[in-house]
């Protein structure tokens, strides 16, 4: 049984609103300000966007009546600090599932998602390499794993942070790939879509996306990287004669595509292709972030307040118009 579906988002609200509505809890964390006094710092979202939130007194009492995931309905006054809205809480109730709709409070594509997986599908359809365009669609069409990489996020919260993230950001980089393409002969093209493709999709298991997004025990204990090695030896096993050094070259795209040992690549790009998929890769998720970030500031214009991920702050300038 479902719940009412929820009538205010997080899109409507504007400051010196009194807001009475529901979110789902991303996070929450108790801080202290100069004075030593504790205070509750909560981000709230639904499928519009996330909202910051304080709840400057009885930090402890609202602490301790919720959990991150909890979706909460709420009361309070919205300001701005720092250029960012900013919800100062004056009440807190958790929900029990059946008093709401899920699906209100989850990030999501805009997007048709079957849609975009068929387009991925016709991709690897197209392709000119018969091993690479078997393997390719061994995988897209295993009903496992196309039922979660449909709705799988690209990650928790840095960058397309919804349902559907991964795909959109995987088709994005296949995007990115034919852009650049004319510009570097020589460059395979089946190589480059594959990792495209398939770089991130451990994380259809590494991550869980059936209410908060985090991370499931595989995730934790084994990785994106390794499960995603994992599935592609499994189906390569499966296709009798696949040639050993395409193999290595297609597993080597997902090994490396971090770029740095430090950042979490078990291998550090070794052929053109790793490095351009890293690059591209590195590219598509950063600027996502950073319009996200950019998306959620009060004004039009001016600097941000500071991308906790990347350590800065960045402009948000307004548009230049010719004098009439």
């Amino acid at each position: 049984m479902t719940g009412p579906a929820k009538a205010v988002f997080v899109k409507d609200l504007k400051p010196k609103d009194t807001v009475r509505t529901s979110f789902l809890v991303k996070s929450k964390e108790i801080l202290f300000n100069k004075n030593g006094k504790a205070y509750l710092a909560l981000i709230l979202a639904d499928k519009t966007g996330e909202l910051d939130c304080r709840a400057w007194n009885d930090a402890e009492t609202f602490n301790q009546a919720f959990q991150e995931g909890d979706v909460v309905a709420v009361g309070g006054k919205l300001g701005v600090f720092q250029n960012k809205t900013q919800l100062s809480l004056d009440h807190l109730v958790p929900l029990e599932p059946h008093e709401y709709q899920l699906e209100d409070y989850l990030p999501q594509s805009d997007e048709n998602l079957d849609s975009l997986y068929s387009e991925l599908i016709q991709v690897f359809q197209g392709l000119e390499n018969p091993w690479v365009k078997k393997l390719g669609l061994d995988l897209l069409e295993d009903p496992e794993i196309a039922k979660r990489y449909k709705v799988c996020p690209a990650a928790k919260t840095i960058h397309h942070a919804f349902i559907g993230g991964l795909l959109c950001h995987s088709l994005q980089l296949i995007k990115l790939v034919e852009a650049i393409l004319p510009l570097y002969p020589g460059v395979s093209r089946d190589l480059l879509i594959f990792g495209a493709a398939f770089h991130d999709f451990g994380k259809i298991y590494e991550l869980q996306y059936d209410g908060k997004f985090g991370y499931t025990d595989e995730g934790r204990l084994v990785g994106h990287i390794a499960i995603g090695i994992s599935l592609v030896d499994r189906k390569i096993q499966a296709i009798s004669g696949f040639p050993k050094d395409l193999e290595n070259h297609l597993k080597h795209l997902i090994l490396s595509h971090h770029g740095k040992l430090e950042h979490g690549s078990p291998k550090t790009p070794h052929t053109l292709e790793a490095e351009i998929l890293h690059w591209l890769d590195h590219m598509d998720s950063r600027v996502n972030s950073i319009q996200n970030h950019l998306q959620q500031q009060t004004l039009p214009s001016g600097w941000t307040t500071f991308h906790k991920a990347y350590g800065t702050f960045f402009l948000r300038t307004a548009s230049f118009e010719m004098p009439n």
